[in-house]
């Protein structure tokens, strides 16, 4: 921004012309003052008359102006021309007093080339200018009553359009009569280095290295403009897109210090981020040191820091005590970024040569367990290493001396059997080893072989002798115990024909028992046995495979044992609402709860409304709608405004300015005509070259008026408008669904209830109705009627959603209740009830090695000799 200075210079003809010449140095801008100032001798120019090209006959028609006190400046601009500047008009003009040849033709900036400046230098800035400088192009000369060395320079500053210029100038004249201006010229300057700091951090902000410095530059200069002009808009402006760019660092700041949180949380690398995230800040505070965002995101981070650091140091303490495994356990949150952080790793690397070479100790001194345990806890910090080769051979070895010592310590045991002739015992103990381990006793086990067929087949009969027929729980042990004895013999000597029918007697013995006590519990009223008995008919089918009486059985009963011995929930909704839609709403609640519960992690079996079962479900939910409704309250109100009802026809205000300008031009011209005649009517030549060039000046501006005023139509057309009024109709829409439900057992007790879930939403509508197109007001027809229904199943999808959710929670809740129902009848005594709850329990719990589930497994063996399918006898 250039500074126009307009202020008159106040000197009159007689008084000697001071002034102060502008120019450019060597240093860059200058002034001189100079007093007594002449241009080719005179204190006068000439005005151009339009001309471009000028020679000795029309120079001397030329107007002469004289530099008295309504001349401000004077001024060559690029191309050399010259110019006066009176008030705030410039005029193109040429030097006074030159010599022309006879036939000689000169442009404007060749007579301006020919002006001459003398006159007295009383100053100048930088100092040491002794000869007045030469009107050059660019030069210029601003006329002042008196020396003025502040204004000198303030036009040089605004000459120099520097920062550091303008810099120069308010530090030396901080309260200087053009304080205001030079401010806003060093504000102007100041925001476009602001903003050309922003576009080019802008352009580098995609890359690996976004222009920082350059973002910094546009924060400082709006800081700076806004301390010069504290009301400047485009300063805020800038301030504003800085910190706009400030927060999107932030952003990406807050991202890497989340990402940096999810690989400590999934113990994956990231240590990096966290550097980057405080790298980030650091930019970010670098530019704008009390960005509040970047100032708490900095406390964080710091905190986090200084976390890393204490469990570094104390980790490290640990190591240098020789605590190696305490130290791998202190940084364990952080053991993830070994490879990022060199501390980590060294404290890994250090612990992991501690146990690796006292697994190389143990092994060459046959420790097998004590090298396994130390080769596990050097693999468990560096998984592939040296030491997983050394694991799996130490584990190997441990395994064989494991197995050779439990082989010899059973071969100790069995041969004290044999001597005591339990042969039976003497060869069991070596049987019953684990497979490894029996391998290195089979020729003991072969060498017992004979005898403990012989000694089997007796006692099995004996069994058989005193526990058939099975009248309890200790006669189905004792031919259990009877069956094993001759399967097992069978499998030795399987030619042997009496082992194999005395083996399927005793078969069929066991598998027509569980068969009768699997009627027995079929035969209990409304399937409260069907769960022991199923268990009874697969062991009945383990002892007999093929049986058509327990294929029976299970058809009739499958129905039953699918809704008694599974996590069956009967679903029911009501509408306790007086809406008639309302009951449609119960039917899909229902259904959705219906195929949610199909979704869940439990083996859930859901039995609808509509289902018909022989036996009731173990549990039934019964939901209730208790409010089902859309509520709209409508207010309608007329509004005031007008539209454009048509044209009508009005003078133009802008042909009556032209007609009037036209009027005057012409009495300008008749005037100067008048004074042409005069001067004519004397014989004076000067007076009628001078009053010719102003009747020419005269009609040319009675020509362009006229041209002007016939350009300009003298009618124009306005709107008509007129006042009328539209109307705005606000539905506040109000939709509330409430739905409950209680979950209870086969014995009518709540086992969950949940009274209310509650879904509610409110909605504002604005129609603007009866609005004209031509509406003068911008006014146009806006809105629609909200669409209640909709509305309503929005909040149905809500509610439903919520209830869903709720619905599922106690449902997956329920196995502990069933869990908890279980015991309670073994407080009672009931173990039937206790049996049909623990099978129940099992049946509706994935298949984990839990607590409860050993417990009800084990209830199961111990009262009812019944082993869960899929575990160990």
């Amino acid at each position: 921004m250039l500074v126009a200075f307009t202020g008159p210079a106040l000197h009159s003809k007689e008084a000697p012309i001071t002034a102060i010449e502008l120019f450019d140095g060597s240093s860059g801008a200058a002034f001189v003052q100079v007093t007594d100032l002449l241009i080719n001798g005179k204190a006068e120019v000439r005005s151009c008359g339009g001309a471009t090209q000028i020679n000795k006959s029309n120079y001397g028609k030329l107007i002469k102006i004289p530099l008295n006190s309504s001349v401000t400046s004077i001024e060559r601009d690029a191309k050399g021309v010259m110019s006066l500047t009176r008030g705030s008009a410039s005029e193109c003009v040429v030097p006074s007093n030159l010599k022309f040849d006879k036939d000689e033709s000169l442009t404007l900036t060749q007579l301006a080339d020919r002006a001459a400046l003398t006159g007295q230098i009383l100053s100048s800035s930088p100092a040491g200018t002794t000869a007045l400088p030469p009107f050059k192009p660019t030069v210029k000369i601003v006329f002042v009553a008196a020396p003025d060395t502040e204004l000198g320079e303030f036009l040089r500053a605004n000459r120099a359009h520097s920062v550091a210029q303008w810099q120069d100038y308010l530090a030396r004249y901080p309260k200087a009569a053009h304080l205001d201006l030079a401010k806003q010229a060093l504000a102007v300057l100041l925001l476009k280095e602001g903003e050309d700091g922003l576009s080019s951090y802008r352009s580098s902000a995609s890359s690996n290295t976004p222009n920082y410095p350059d973002l910094k530059t546009a924060f400082l200069r709006a800081d700076h403009v806004r301390e010069l002009v504290p009301t400047n808009e485009a300063a805020s402006k800038l301030r504003d897109n800085v910190r706009a760019e400030l927060a999107l660092v932030i952003d990406k700041a807050r991202a890497e210090f989340q990402a940096y949180k999810q690989a400590l949380t999934e113990h994956t690398a990231g240590y990096v981020h966290l550097a980057k995230s405080r790298q980030l800040v650091d930019h970010t505070l670098e530019v704008d040191a009390h960005f509040d965002q970047a100032v708490a995101l900095q406390t964080t981070i710091a905190t986090e820091n200084k976390r890393v650091e204490a469990t570094l140091r104390s980790a490290e303490s640990l190591l240098s005590s020789q605590r190696y495994d305490e130290a791998v356990t202190a940084l364990s949150e952080f053991r993830a970024f070994a490879d990022e952080e060199p501390r980590i790793a060294a404290i890994i690397d250090t612990t992991y040569k501690y146990h690796f070479d006292r697994g190389k100790a143990d092994a060459s001194s046959q420790k097998w367990r004590d090298a396994v345990q130390e080769y596990q806890k050097a693999t468990e910090l560096k998984p592939a290493s040296e030491s997983a080769a050394a694991l799996k051979q130490a584990q190997s070895e441990f395994l064989s001396s494991t197995n050779r010592a439990a082989a010899d310590a059973a071969i100790q045991q069995s041969a004290a059997f044999e001597q005591d002739k339990h042969y039976i015992e003497a060869y069991e103990v070596l049987a019953d080893l684990p497979e490894a381990q029996r391998a290195l006793v089979k020729d003991q086990i072969q060498a017992l072989e004979p005898n403990y067929v012989k000694s089997a087949s007796e006692e099995a009969q004996k069994l058989k002798s005193a526990h058939v027929p099975i009248q309890g729980r200790a006669d189905e042990i004792g031919v259990q115990k009877a069956y094993e004895y001759l399967r097992r013999a069978s499998g030795i000597v399987p030619d042997d024909q009496d082992l194999k029918l005395r083996l399927n007697l005793i078969s069929q013995t066991l598998s027509d028992y569980y068969v009768v006590m699997a009627k027995k519990y079929l035969e209990k009223p409304l399937g409260s046995g069907v769960g022991v008995a199923w268990l009874y008919l697969n062991e009945a089918q383990q002892y007999k495979s093929n049986r058509d009486d327990v294929r029976d059985e299970r058809t009739r009963n499958t129905t039953i044992h699918n809704v008694r011995s599974t996590l069956s929930i009967k679903v029911t909704f009501r509408d306790q609402t007086s809406r008639r839609d309302s009951s449609r709403f119960a039917d899909q609640l229902s259904d959705a709860i219906a195929t949610g519960l199909e979704t869940t992690a439990l083996p859930v079996r859901i039995i609808r409304s509509s289902d018909t079962t022989p036996v009731d479900p173990n549990f039934q939910l019964t939901g209730d709608v208790l409010e089902h409704r859309p509520v709209s309250t409508i207010s309608v109100e007329s509004i005031a405004s007008e539209y454009r009802a048509g044209e009508r026809e009005v003078p133009n205000e802008d042909w009556n300015q032209a007609n009037r300008d036209y009027e005057a031009a012409m009495l300008d011209l008749q005037k100067v005509q008048k004074i042409l005649e005069g001067a004519q009517a004397h014989g004076k030549k000067k007076e009628i070259a001078a009053a010719t060039t102003e009747v020419d000046t005269a009609q040319k501006r009675v020509e362009d008026a006229h041209r002007k005023l016939d350009s300009i139509p003298k009618m124009s057309f306005n709107d008509a408008i007129k006042p009328y009024t539209y109307t705005r109709k606000i539905t506040d829409l109000n939709a509330i669904v409430d739905v409950g439900f209680r979950i209870v057992d086969a014995g009518g007790d709540t086992i969950a209830n949940t009274p209310s879930v509650k879904s509610t939403r409110q909605k504002q509508f604005i129609v603007l109705e009866n609005v004209k197109p031509e509406d003068t007001k911008g006014v146009k027809l806006s809105g629609a009627p909200p669409d209640e229904a909709q509305f309503l199943t929005d909040v149905e999808i809500e509610a439903r959603i919520a209830l869903i959710k709720d619905v599922k929670e106690k449902v997956e809740a329920l196995p502990g209740k069933i869990f908890a129902q279980a015991r309670k009848h073994v407080m009672d005594g009931d173990n039937d009830g206790s049996a049909e709850a623990y099978i129940l329990y099992l049946n509706s719990t994935p298949d984990a090695p839990t607590t409860e589930r050993e417990e009800a497994k084990k209830f199961l063996r111990d009262q009812f000799n019944i082993i869960w399918p899929g575990s160990s006898a």
